[in-house]
């Protein structure tokens, strides 16, 4: 089974993928990272150098070259905005709901991404909120420390499992 991670930056998707992974004894798989290295660029020169659109095309790409077989992987923030990415995403879609507080509190803390250098937080979230509930088959709160969030959604996998 695969299960596909999406949340605004910073919701904490690449964390909780590890974590998930190794918890489920699945492999882990960054879109953006087999993005960069497909590309031979990283994802930031890849916005300034091509723009948004190309870099889209990438990723809706990337979605279609995931091997077969037991992954959860860490999508993009805005793996939601090419409506057709659902269709390509069979198995389990988290959405990582996360505080805007909490988003910036980490995101000061890292890389600035491409578009938050055009947009605020604020507007990202207003533009996807929709369509990452959209694409979410659950939706589970990572305004708590990281194990929490694995065990909501361990709990919710084994729920499923048993009914």
């Amino acid at each position: 089974m695969k299960i596909y991670i999406i949340g605004m930056p910073g919701s904490g998707k690449t964390t909780i993928a590890k974590h998930l992974a190794e918890a489920l004894n699945y492999r882990y798989y960054d879109l953006d990272a087999m993005i960069e290295k497909e590309a031979l660029l990283f994802i930031e020169d890849i916005f300034e150098k091509y723009g948004e659109e190309t870099f889209r095309r990438l990723e809706t790409d990337a979605l279609t070259h995931i091997p077969e077989g037991d992954y959860v992987i860490a999508c993009g923030g805005g793996i939601v905005t090419k409506k057709h990415n659902k269709a390509l995403m069979s198995g389990l879609k988290i959405y990582l709901d996360t505080d805007l507080d909490i988003i910036k509190a980490r995101l000061s803390q890292d890389y600035q991404r491409p578009l938050l250098k055009k947009k605020t937080l604020e507007q990202l979230f207003d533009e996807r909120y929709l369509k990452y509930q959209d694409f979410a088959d659950i939706v589970v709160s990572n305004n708590v420390e990281v194990q929490t969030t694995v065990n909501v959604i361990m709990n919710y996998l084994t729920s499923e499992v048993n009914s």
